[in-house]
């Protein structure tokens, strides 16, 4: 079973000057599925800092001599998301909340572990652009090592090993379900994903800060299942996903071990668990697993392996961003 996020007995209460409000915390959500992250529930009204007193166990009375006076439809708001418990006159944050002290001391070691593993992968990553590059897809280098293989196969096989929260939903949980955690000070250039999947064909979006408005758009828009679901029938037309020169515009993954971008992907994210797994830190494996994360993507560009599309950043197109994965037809 998978380490308990919410044992708030293992992490550390010394905050410091860190600021008594989660809104400007880092808010981490591992939770694909999500109907609606809890993100938006912790910077309504004072909820955020609402959350920072609960943290260990607060009362209404205490919570008013900080000035916060919840109403009963807010408490209920942050029952309905899982972010507060009720225990007799208490009112208790349910998520982990990681101060600087503890932030920066699993950074460190996040980032010394990544080094050791940058170097550990380095062959396969340059197979891995090898491939992309071959295919005329080297501007999508960075967005499928990071999305396929750093925050996508990873998961697979945390998963296959039985060592993360179930992220299906429910009546009980309703909008969202897996792991939500507070980190001060937000990572900075932190990137994540984001899938579409319609018919077999999973369409998956690396997002950062400044373009996450954007890939939420293409996400919403209502021709995009129906174009993903053309693609499961091979009636999806040749110009959507091949430019004049008849090059792919974006990556098309096969799931499966015939495709050497995902064989090489399994085999970079094996070394990877295995050397999180080694020495797994009190924080617990999805808050661990994503620093880790981030911090080899950091080691790899620091060693001159990869490089971060300026479109990562900036304006231009979204396409280094995005790719196709099916569960093995061609298209």
């Amino acid at each position: 079973m998978y380490r308990s996020l919410c044992d708030r007995s293992s992490l550390m209460d010394d905050f410091g000057a860190d600021p008594d409000d989660l809104a400007v915390w880092g808010l981490h959500c591992f939770c694909l599925g999500a109907r609606s992250t809890p993100h938006h529930v912790v910077k309504m009204d004072d909820n955020g800092r609402l959350l920072f007193r609960a943290r260990q166990g607060v009362t209404r009375t205490e919570l008013r001599q900080h000035g916060i006076d919840p109403l009963d439809s807010q408490i209920a708001l942050l029952r309905a998301y899982h972010l507060i418990a009720v225990e007799g006159e208490r009112l208790v944050t349910t998520f982990p909340v990681l101060g600087s002290q503890e932030t920066a001391g699993l950074r460190i070691r996040m980032a010394e572990l990544a080094e050791v593993v940058a170097a550990e992968i380095a062959t396969d990553v340059s197979a891995l652009a090898d491939v992309l590059t071959g295919e005329g897809l080297a501007r999508s280098v960075y967005g499928v090592l990071f999305g396929y293989v750093i925050d996508g196969l990873i998961w697979d096989r945390l998963r296959s090993d039985g060592l993360l929260p179930s992220g299906e939903l429910s009546v009980e949980r309703p909008y969202w379900n897996g792991a939500f955690w507070a980190v001060y000070p937000p990572r900075e250039g932190a990137m994540g994903t984001n899938e579409i999947e319609e018919a077999g064909v999973r369409l998956t979006m690396v997002w950062t800060d400044e373009t996450v408005r954007a890939l939420n758009r293409l996400a919403e828009a209502p021709a995009l299942r129906s174009a993903l679901r053309a693609v499961s029938r091979g009636s999806l037309p040749r110009e959507a996903l091949v430019d004049d020169e008849g090059k792919l515009t974006i990556p098309v993954i096969r799931r499966r071990e015939s495709d050497p971008v995902h064989r090489i992907g399994l085999r970079i994210a094996g070394k990877i668990v295995s050397a999180l797994l080694r020495d797994l830190p009190q924080a617990g494996v999805v808050v661990a697993a994503h620093e880790l994360i981030w911090s080899v993507v950091d080691a790899l560009e620091m060693a001159g392996m990869v490089r971060r599309p300026g479109t990562f950043d900036g304006p231009g197109s979204l396409a280094a961003q995005m790719f196709l994965s099916t569960d093995g037809a061609e298209v």
